[in-house]
């Protein structure tokens, strides 16, 4: 397979993949904005709205009102940053994440199964490039936010 074709193979599975967190998000009564949020929350842990609107390319105040939206409908909480009170962090609701986690529990199992049996070093060499290829896009999804 040549480089180009994999990069096809990826941006169709991407278009899935786009389809497959609409209907996540659909089922959760969130855009697929809260949903990136919350798996941002997931991956990394507790944050700021800033540091939210940094990760997810938005601007504060449209992280601020995304996290209203969250909250109310019960899928995140604020909590005094306990290195400085002054600060609000966001943290995932547990049960959400759950939710989340079984809805993408099947999808990630199927995935699983494909992968079963790859050598170590192709999965190392799969994943490195995965990693790359995650790093490229956020750096144009950068260039092209910024004018």
């Amino acid at each position: 397979m040549e480089p180009e074709e994999v990069v096809a193979a990826l941006a169709a599975w991407s278009v899935r993949l786009v389809q497959f967190n609409g209907h996540v998000a659909g089922q959760l009564g969130v855009g697929t904005t809260e949903l990136q949020c919350l798996y941002e929350l997931a991956q990394h842990g507790p944050a700021t709205p800033g540091a939210l609107a940094a990760r997810l390319n938005l601007t504060t105040g449209s992280a601020s009102r995304m996290v209203e939206r969250l909250h109310a409908a019960g899928h995140v909480h604020r909590v005094a940053d306990p290195a400085d009170r002054r600060r609000v962090l966001v943290e995932p609701d547990p049960a959400s994440l759950a939710r989340i986690g079984a809805i993408y529990g099947p999808l990630n199992d199927r995935l699983a199964a494909l992968l079963a049996g790859t050598a170590p070093a192709e999965l190392e060499r799969m994943g490195a490039f995965l990693a790359a290829a995650e790093e490229r896009t956020d750096e144009l999804i950068r260039e092209l936010s910024a004018g």
